[in-house]
């Protein structure tokens, strides 16, 4: 411990107070603690799944927690800055375990189907968002994310950029890109109709990585600046030559075990998909509360025995839906507010249609997004002579959502284990509606206790990026990410969009 606390001990920062001031607000760039920072007299949620404390201070050397007890115990030193928690929640910082900053909700992605000039503009844009969307997720309380995408140059340099403390956002774990067989990424392409010209620019410049050689075509991704590796396996039901073989997934895994990776894995949406990879050694399952069938009792078991840690994501199986039945909600001023005008006025294209399709709730209705229109304008203009795409009818939507609850209830039921995640940034998962606090309080909703989903969006988020040791508790030693909710999250999950306070590495940014 003194080591880490570069020769400090405790000893030595418990002092008397003596002039101990306020905090005056967030720190500015570059962001670097630049005096001990105490937090005191709140509600202690530790993360460990413990009991919450009473009347409980924090205290901040560096980028570590020094100090945490009762406030009559933990001593401030001279000029610390303080924060009064009294009446709020002391917890550590969220880990988002499947979050982008490097998509819009507006579009389908990667909406392969268009030109090459269309796609790249797009891109570019929303690309050159990415540290303005960094930013507010740190403001909604996530210190720590797995980005569980590429592009990996695109990523880095933002990365780079926080790490050095020159930008505000969470810590970014990445992996780098989407693992894909050969044989599902041709699949992909074609099913998406994408343009000769565009192909080389999805399969090297935007999310994937197409894994012929496992030797030569992962050796990229073996570096320290990569956390994970992802394997994002086919929808198609495997047929032995559609995907990855089981010894190249053997070989992909035993090589990121051996560079001290964690493995994560997409299985495609079915049943299918997960019965096979419960066979292989894995770390966590991404977003299996899927939306068209209940997934079998084998296969909760299968990885809830091997402890693989499940990552949510059920607000974004349900987003169609949930939208579908509320597009007025995009009439509030935070829409409006948070999104350029031309943007706002896609979203506003999209409530239309679907207030539209509502008024026949039992047929197919008009698919919001069309990759005809015009790049980035009208959606709902068509070109003359062709049947325009569709959505699934607004009663199906709706029953989806509830396939996607039970299945959901059933990891639950099962004592599964959880991280939290919302992959916010797909398409009409919108970054404006809270998504850590949305995906919460359905934990909640769904059978999970709140100390149980607080322990989730922690600690276990923390063990899936294989940093138990300086993250995800509030604990001594620790790196001091941590926030104040302004609430009880036991009591009311909503709460936890009132983040009234986030620190980082022992800077406060909120």
């Amino acid at each position: 411990m003194k080591r880490r606390l570069a020769g400090l001990t405790i000893g030595t920062i418990l002092l008397a107070v003596a002039g101990a001031t306020r905090a005056q607000g967030p720190a500015s760039p570059p962001f670097r603690p630049t005096s001990p920072l105490a937090i005191t007299g709140g509600i202690l949620l530790d993360g460990t799944g413990a009991p919450p404390r009473h009347d409980q201070t924090v205290l901040i050397q560096g980028e570590r927690i020094v100090a945490v007890g009762p406030a009559d115990t933990v001593k401030v030193p001279p000029g610390a800055q303080t924060i009064d928690a009294t009446g709020m929640t002391i917890m550590p910082g969220l880990i988002n375990s499947n979050q982008h900053i490097q998509l819009n909700p507006l579009f389908p992605s990667p909406a392969a189907g268009l030109p090459l000039a269309q796609i790249k503009a797009r891109w570019e844009r929303t690309w050159s968002a990415m540290e303005r969307r960094a930013f507010v997720y740190l403001m909604q309380g996530v210190t720590s994310m797995r980005n569980t995408s590429g592009p990996a140059k695109r990523l880095l340099a933002v990365k780079t950029a926080i790490d050095r403390g020159d930008l505000p956002g969470p810590r970014l774990f990445l992996g780098g890109a989407l693992f894909m067989s050969r044989a599902s990424f041709n699949h992909y392409i074609a099913e998406q109709k994408t343009p000769a010209d565009a192909v080389a620019f999805m399969r090297d410049e935007f999310a994937y990585a197409v894994i012929e050689d496992v030797d030569k075509d992962t050796d990229r991704f073996t570096g320290p600046e990569f956390n994970y590796w992802k394997l994002l396996m086919s929808s198609e039901k495997w047929d032995g030559s559609n995907d990855f073989t089981d010894e190249e997934l053997r070989r992909i895994i035993g090589k990121g075990r051996k560079h001290g990776k964690k493995i994560d894995v997409h299985c495609g949406g079915s049943n299918d998909g997960l019965r096979r990879m419960v066979a292989f050694d894995v770390d966590t399952l991404e977003h299996p509360f899927y939306r068209h069938e209940l997934i079998d009792e084998d296969i909760i078991q299968g990885y809830t025995k091997k402890g693989v840690i499940v990552d949510t994501l059920l607000i974004q199986m349900i987003s169609e839906g949930l939208r579908a039945s509320d597009p007025h909600r995009f009439d509030e001023t935070i829409y409006a507010m948070s999104m350029d005008p031309a943007e706002y006025r896609i979203l506003l294209q999209y409530r239309d249609t679907m207030l539209a399709n509502a008024t026949s709730p039992d047929k197919p209705g008009h698919a919001y997004y069309d990759p005809d229109a015009p790049p980035d304008g009208p959606a709902l203009l068509r070109k003359p002579g062709r049947t325009p795409p569709t959505t699934r009818p607004l009663n199906e939507l709706k029953r989806r959502i509830d396939i996607s609850k039970e299945n959901m209830r059933r990891f639950i039921m099962a004592g599964a284990k959880f991280s939290m995640g919302t992959d916010t940034g797909a398409f009409l998962n919108l970054q404006q509606e809270d998504p850590n606090a949305r995906e919460m309080m359905l934990m909640v909703e769904m059978g999970m206790p709140p100390l149980e989903v607080v322990k989730a969006s922690t600690r276990n988020g923390a063990e899936a990026l294989g940093l138990l040791e300086d993250l995800g508790t509030l604990e001594v030693g620790k790196l001091a990410d941590i926030i104040v909710v302004a609430g009880n999250p036991l009591q009311d999950m909503s709460v936890m969009k009132r983040v009234a306070v986030v620190v980082k590495g022992g800077v406060r940014f909120k």
